[in-house]
């Protein structure tokens, strides 16, 4: 058993259980709908170039250089090419939970979706042994200009790796390098915008966490955050990920509850074999 998916696993009495989209939409979207909308998360500065963001992790914090490219968000469906502030609450749930029950130190990590990468450069500061950035091929670029600027010293990386690579949902990926090591975690922020795009996703999902986990060990557990939009596309993707996927959803604070969600997941039985 990896020690993440121990953590989650010894933790499950604190996570709520999924069991159908429908119930778990009219639940969620109660609490959303009274909510001030102002208190919607959406972008954080998509007038700007490049952002100083610092993520809290106790006593210390975590600062990035995050650089963005206004100029091509929005052509043809992209979405990542600025940094939305849901990955910085994704960033700030791992770094708060990283010392108490969501162990970090030595996994590797396979994000899709990446967008500006703020995610995974975070896990690489963590400690993440293998971290894999995977987008659009137009993100390449921005991504490995954002990993340039903030991966460990080479002094302090402990043989630690990181690096992008482009993945189109719903293939199986050409990089084979992807792959090539095995994973604990995958990944994805604020991804599903769509409807469309939630059985592409799934089924990424589920080819990694089928051909990916380590020999005779834990589950590959899927990390997946979402900010509340459309009702209707988010019950689509729960309806899509139910069919393969144990869900729990894990309560991250009185104030993001209801504005933003965060799933952990991992593929039924019937699905690994």
């Amino acid at each position: 058993m990896t020690p993440f998916y121990g953590s989650i696993a010894n933790s499950l009495d604190r996570y709520i259980k999924v069991e159908d989209a429908e119930e778990e939409v009219c639940e969620l979207y109660a609490v959303y709908y009274s909510s001030d909308t102002s208190d919607r998360l959406n972008l954080v500065d998509p007038s700007k170039t490049e952002l100083e963001i610092e993520i809290k992790q106790g006593q210390r914090h975590i600062s990035l250089i995050i650089g963005q490219n206004p100029n091509i968000n929005g052509e043809l469906g992209q979405t990542g090419a600025v940094l939305w502030n849901s990955s910085v609450v994704m960033s700030e749930f791992f770094a708060s939970n990283f010392a108490d029950n969501w162990p970090i130190d030595g996994i590797n990590v396979l994000e899709l979706g990446s967008g500006c990468g703020l995610v995974g450069l975070t896990l690489h500061q963590l400690g993440a042994k293998r971290i894999v950035l995977t987008d659009q091929a137009r993100m390449m670029r921005l991504l490995n200009k954002n990993i340039d600027k903030n991966k460990l010293p080479y002094n302090k990386r402990r043989e630690q790796e990181i690096f992008a690579a482009e993945y189109i949902w719903g293939d199986d990926p050409e990089d084979q390098r992807i792959l090539r090591e095995p994973v604990d975690i995958v990944v994805a922020s604020d991804c599903v915008y769509h409807e469309s795009v939630a059985p592409l996703l799934v089924r990424s999902l589920v080819h990694v966490c089928k051909s990916s986990g380590r020999e005779g060990g834990a589950p590959v557990v899927a990390v997946i955050g979402q900010e509340l939009r459309s009702d209707l596309v988010h019950q689509e993707f729960l309806a899509q990920l139910l069919q393969h996927f144990t869900v729990r959803r894990v309560p991250i604070s009185d104030d993001i509850d209801g504005v933003y969600v965060l799933y952990v997941a991992w593929l039924n039985q019937s699905v690994s074999k």
